[in-house]
């Protein structure tokens, strides 16, 4: 996979995040909370923050799983609410995710390995046809720029046109 693209989307991530974590910042000890990314006809995409002693709990963990979790995880999941729920180890820390200040910080957190495989089922989720894990950076965005357009209104063409030249 190329560099550039698994950092774009790291970054892109983690600016999303961040966002769910600064609120989840506000509430005095809040350690479970989740940031979604898709609620739609049943099936959800969302990443949970979650201490590795709820997560314990879980049946049906396999111990490669559980031995990737610290303290504090960011699990990404994909569930159909009836048959399917897969679950990413995203990223682990001895901390509360709540303690990062920036995205920067949030990216060194990421694993690479699994983010790819969450994002890829995401995309798979939301039926975009991007195969990011075997294109060039350039194909890359020039992928992203013709999802973007074929599913965005009329109306909000002329802001991401602008977001696009910048």
């Amino acid at each position: 996979m190329d560099e550039k693209v698994i950092a774009y989307l790291r970054e892109g991530v983690a600016l999303d995040l961040c966002q769910s974590i600064k609120a989840a910042r506000k509430i005095k000890d809040q350690k479970v909370f989740r940031h979604t990314m898709l609620d739609e006809n049943g099936t959800s995409v969302f990443v949970g923050f979650f201490p590795k002693a709820e997560l314990d709990e879980l049946p049906d963990l396999d111990q490669s799983f559980r031995d990737r979790l610290k303290i504090f995880n960011a699990i990404g999941v994909v569930t159909d609410g009836e048959t399917r729920l897969d679950m990413y180890v995203l990223g682990s820390m001895n901390k509360p995710f709540t303690t990062l200040q920036s995205h920067n910080e949030l990216m060194k957190q990421l694993d690479d390995g699994p983010l790819s495989a969450f994002m890829e089922q995401y995309f798979d989720v939301r039926g975009v046809n991007i195969d990011f894990m075997n294109m060039e950076y350039e194909e890359f965005m020039q992928a992203v720029e013709k999802e973007v357009f074929a599913n965005t209104p009329m109306s909000e063409m002329s802001k991401l046109e602008e977001l696009f030249k910048n």
